[in-house]
């Protein structure tokens, strides 16, 4: 059964390109970005996209390397267990 939290991430479709760029291994804002472009035509703002890392940062779901613009964010075990949870 997929947990409400897990719903609402994945529900959300910025925070859930973000996390799907994350599963390819640890990535600069700026990496995160580029990927975001691939798959909307008009991507998301970097300041969205840092303001969702924050988001998840503070969720435990990302953890991050480093700080400003030279950061490098991944996905945390937290988040590889609410997935796992959600795919049962």
């Amino acid at each position: 059964m997929m947990s409400e939290e897990y719903s609402r991430i994945m529900g959300n479709v910025a925070l859930a390109e973000i996390i799907n760029s994350l599963k390819a291994g640890e990535k600069k804002v700026s990496d995160i970005v580029e990927d975001l472009k691939k798959t909307s035509p008009t991507g998301i703002p970097q300041l969205v996209v840092e303001l969702y890392l924050w988001s998840l940062q503070q969720s435990g779901y990302v953890q991050a390397k480093g700080s400003g613009p030279t950061a490098t964010y991944t996905l945390t075990d937290k988040w590889r267990e609410l997935e796992g949870k959600a795919s049962k």
